[in-house]
Order: C-alpha cells, then sequence, then structure tokens
C-alpha cells in the first residue's frame, strides 16, 4: 500500500501546481519595481521600529525594537531607577553588565536593527538613482523618508558604539561603519571616523529636508516628514554640541505643533493624538 501511495503521489503532482512563491516575503526585485511598493518598504521600517526583531537577520524576537531601546537607554544613564525590587525587568542593563559586553543580545539587536533599516534606506535611493526614476511629489516623500530613516540610524549607532563627539575627538575616534550597499552588510567595511559619520548623517538629513519641502504631505505620523526631519537634525547638532543649529532645527520642528494641555499631560501618553506628537515611531 505504501508503494502504491507513494506511486500515486510521485505521478499526481506536476511543477505547474506547485506554489512557488513564497507568501510572507518579496524578492527585491519586486519590492523596488514601482512607487508603490517603494513605499511598502519604508511602512516596514516603521514596522521595524516597534515589531519584535525576529525577522531580521540575526534578529531575536526578545527585542522589541524602540519599546525596548528607549526605557534601556534611560536605565543605563540612570535616568529611570527601580525603585522596589520588580520582575528583573533590565536589571542587567541598570547593573550595566550589558552594554559593556560586546557580545550581549543587547548590544548585537540594537546593531542589527540598525543596519537593516540601513540596507532597506539604500535599496530605495540606489534603486531611484541608478534607474533614474522620476521623483514627483510622491517619490520626493519616499526618498525623503529613506534619507531620513539612514541619517537616524547611523547617528544611534554613532552615539551607541563611538566616543561621544563633544568629549571625543572626532576626527580621528573609530565610529561606525559607513555602508551604502543593497544587501544588509552586517559585516564589512571597516569604521569610519566620528566626524566622516557625523558628515554622512547632516548630509542624508539636509537631502531628507530638500525632499520633503517639494513632497507630497504625510498622512500618517508613522511616516517621517519635514517636521521630523528637522527634529533629527535637532538631535544631531545637539550631540555635536551645535548649539544654534540644534536650536534653530528644534523650532523648524514642532512649528505647527501645539504644546499639550493640562488634559493631554493627564491621559497616559497612550495615543499619537496629542498635539506635540510629531513621529510617532513605537
Amino acid at each position: 500500500m505504501l508503494l502504491v501511495v507513494l506511486t500515486i503521489t510521485m505521478t499526481s503532482c506536476n511543477e505547474e501546481f506547485l506554489e512557488t512563491t513564497p507568501t510572507d516575503a518579496i524578492s527585491a526585485g519586486d519590492a523596488l519595481s514601482s512607487p508603490e511598493n517603494m513605499r511598502l518598504v519604508v511602512n516596514g521600517l516603521h514596522r521595524i521600529m516597534f515589531a519584535q526583531n525576529g525577522f531580521i537577520p540575526g534578529g531575536e524576537n526578545t527585542r522589541a525594537g524602540m519599546h525596548y531601546f528607549l526605557p534601556m537607554f534611560d536605565v543605563i544613564s540612570g535616568d529611570l531607577i527601580h525603585s522596589a525590587r520588580g520582575n528583573g525587568w533590565m536589571r542587567a542593563e541598570l547593573q550595566w553588565n550589558t552594554h559593556t559586553l560586546e557580545t550581549s543580545t543587547t548590544v548585537e539587536q540594537l546593531w542589527y536593527q540598525r543596519y537593516q533599516i540601513i540596507a532597506s534606506a539604500n535599496s530605495i535611493i540606489n534603486k531611484v538613482e541608478q534607474d533614474g526614476l522620476t521623483k514627483d511629489a510622491n517619490m520626493n516623500d519616499i526618498l525623503g523618508q529613506a534619507h531620513a530613516y539612514r541619517a537616524w540610524a547611523y547617528h544611534s549607532l554613532v552615539s551607541t558604539y563611538g566616543k561621544g563627539y563633544i568629549i571625543g575627538i572626532p576626527a580621528t575616534d573609530p565610529g561606525v561603519p559607513l555602508l551604502f550597499a543593497t544587501e544588509a552588510p552586517y559585516t564589512s567595511e571597516p569604521r569610519s571616523t566620528v566626524q566622516a559619520v557625523y558628515d554622512q548623517v547632516y548630509q542624508d538629513i539636509d537631502t531628507a529636508i530638500d525632499y520633503f519641502k517639494v513632497a507630497a504631505p504625510s498622512d500618517n505620523k508613522s511616516n517621517l516628514d519635514l517636521n521630523t526631519a528637522y527634529g533629527i537634525k535637532a538631535r544631531v547638532a545637539l550631540s555635536a554640541g551645535n548649539w544654534s543649529v540644534a536650536s534653530e532645527n528644534a523650532i523648524l520642528a514642532r512649528n505647527g505643533y501645539a504644546l499639550i494641555n493640562k488634559d493631554g499631560w493627564n491621559s497616559g501618553f497612550n495615543t499619537t493624538d496629542l498635539s506635540e506628537v510629531i513621529w510617532e515611531r513605537e
């Protein structure tokens, strides 16, 4: 009977009946085949900001994007302190036992996540430039977000893995690798200097600002837009000690966003509808 079943199975299935296209993935060619698909790639970057990272090469589900990293940095810097014994949440970070160990999950996850963002942004930027695609209002928005994401990711990386700009020697201190390939290049180029990384960040965020000025308006706070780009530039300038540029861009970033009132402060901060929310990244 087993032989009969095997014979029927082998003779009744033809290749044309087999599904050869995965339902949970898309090829790079298809992903970049149209502006609509490129926007889906950008939407994927939005998701990386808050989703668990098990789907990222080198990633694990133990770290859920910015939901984890934002409080993690507060814990490491001493801005968030446990006033009583709890369930051990971020206890190792609080004790400074993870960020100083290069093989720890915390150290690896942020690295992989940021370079995944950079690789995806690279794929959009490279495709548009190599194919000379038309840059209309829609494409300008896509490119603006790609450049802004790359600027944000590189600044996050160099701030985390390099010496602080204003306490070191940026021209010679090692920063992080500057990678511009479309693929996810986690181990390739040597570390660029902190100054070289900052120069690239400024170039990217200024390019993003130029694109956003002639882009289609954003319809969702998950999208990066002109205000977001000004905010990123303000953060970069602040960390570099460039106070005047930081102040100027901070003012531009909050243009059109009113300060929240008393009810807003008491609302629990669980909605992006609050008037001060410029970019929902988690």
